[in-house]
């Protein structure tokens, strides 16, 4: 899976992950569909210009600017991209600085190891796109969650699909759970936002926390930490069965159907009323007003 690392940017609204890396990949990935690039060779052009507007106008926010030269040059770091310059003689250099407009022509990227091979194939880049909008631009899964036509779903979902696409498709649907369970984990400190339990195993990692998405994944297609809290098995069960959910004041609500009378279970489940919610380190990963919002309601209900 993509191992993007998301740069920051503090502003009035907050910090926030900058749009430019996945946005330029999603950029990528339409014109690799459209046929006017490859995974191997993907032009510094016109085409990525409008192509990466577009997207960055239905995700504007804050104080970002529309700069894909940018992430054309910086995205080599994170290992699976390569920018190069073709020069007079026909030989090529690595790309030193973001690309100017008049560079066009002379300009390119292009995709290095697995996830060349998994933008090569239809089915895997259609996954691997929902992968990068779920995660990180989750505002588009509203307007489309796969980005793939009704004939192109249909066509993806006949049985003749390579095996080796097949397996790749199973493998990034691994590694989208995995990455949200793995950085919502990490961010909370591998400590239950409810009780504090933090039990992490030094030499396996093992950890007794649980990455649990705030308004589920089935209706939000949303993957960004900001949709996921860290729980133990026992309050992620809970939340899951509305009798418990954090709220936008981030305090604990606590179901009325609990009774402390009947159980010591639910008694400990009806003290966390009114208890701080555990945030996470960074506050860019602060659940989101609009998730914890959706919890409270769905207990309510």
């Amino acid at each position: 899976m993509l191992g993007l690392q998301p740069g920051f940017v503090d502003t009035e609204a907050g910090r926030h992950e900058r749009p430019h890396k996945p946005l330029l990949v999603l950029t990528a990935i339409e014109m690799i569909e459209a046929g006017t690039a490859t995974p191997e060779e993907v032009p510094w052009s016109a085409d990525l210009w409008e192509r990466f507007g577009a997207l960055f106008e239905r995700v504007r926010g804050h104080n970002d600017k529309c700069t894909p030269e940018n992430p054309f040059r910086y995205l080599r770091t994170d290992g699976f991209w390569e920018g190069y310059k073709i020069q007079p003689g026909g030989g090529r250099t690595e790309l030193e600085a973001p690309p100017l407009r008049g560079d066009a022509g002379m300009v390119f990227g292009r995709f290095t190891g697995v996830v060349a091979v998994a933008l090569g194939q239809p089915g895997t880049r259609r996954i691997l796109r929902e992968a990068i909008i779920a995660r990180f631009l989750p505002v588009l899964a509203k307007v489309s969650a796969s980005g793939a036509t009704e004939e192109e779903k249909q066509e993806s979902a006949l049985p003749d699909l390579m095996a080796a696409e097949e397996t790749a498709g199973a493998e990034l649907y691994s590694a989208r759970s995995g990455l949200f369970r793995r950085k919502v984990v990490a961010e909370y400190d591998h400590q239950c936002a409810a009780c504090g339990l933090r039990i992490k195993l030094p030499e396996t990692s093992a950890t007794f926390v649980e990455a649990a998405h705030l308004i589920p994944f089935s209706e939000s297609h949303n993957d960004h930490p900001t949709n996921g809290i860290a729980l133990c098995q026992n309050h992620h069960w809970a939340m899951d069965r509305q009798l418990i959910a954090p709220g936008p004041d981030h305090r604990w609500h606590v179901s009325a159907i609990l009774d402390s009378r009947r159980s010591n279970g639910e008694a400990e489940l009806r003290d966390l009323l009114g208890r701080s919610v555990l945030l996470p380190r960074e506050v860019a990963y602060y659940p989101a007003e609009e998730a914890l919002r959706w919890r409270v309601a769905a207990m309510l209900e």
